[in-house]
């Protein structure tokens, strides 16, 4: 059965390599993240934390990026938005939401940073305004 929680936003490269990064950092903690308790407390990661973060942040965006092209390519040019959400998307596109979930926990866990820490730091970095030591 699909989880319909996990969500990969599959969107086109930006011009800005850290902006592009977060985005990437952004959809990895939307699939891998499912259902986070909100009482978990957001204290400000170590700057050790935050160049692995960085690191992995990176890793996952070329990851993305592989996958969204394959997924454009399989949908004839178009994407649409929250694409792994959808319940109507091509078996294959699925493979790769589903390949894409595993890349991202894969990469986390062989770069030393547990899923949860990883999660902990992207909502960190999502408070507004942005912590000024988060990738922009």
């Amino acid at each position: 059965m699909i989880n319909h929680s996990l969500y990969l936003r599959l969107v086109h490269p930006r011009p800005r390599l850290l902006q592009t990064i977060a985005m990437g950092a952004l959809s990895a903690l939307s699939v891998i993240s499912g259902i986070v308790p909100a009482e978990m407390a957001q204290a400000q990661p170590s700057t050790t934390d935050l160049e692995q973060y960085k690191n992995i942040a990176v890793q996952i965006e070329q990851q993305r990026m592989q996958d969204y092209a394959e997924v454009k390519r399989l949908m004839g040019g178009t994407v649409p938005e929250s694409v792994c959400q959808r319940g109507d998307i091509p078996p294959k596109v699925r493979e790769i939401c589903d390949r894409f979930e595993k890349n991202s926990r894969d990469i986390i866990q062989a770069n030393g940073m547990s899923v949860p820490k990883f999660n902990e730091i992207t909502r960190y970095c999502q408070q507004s305004p942005k912590p000024r030591d988060c990738p922009r």
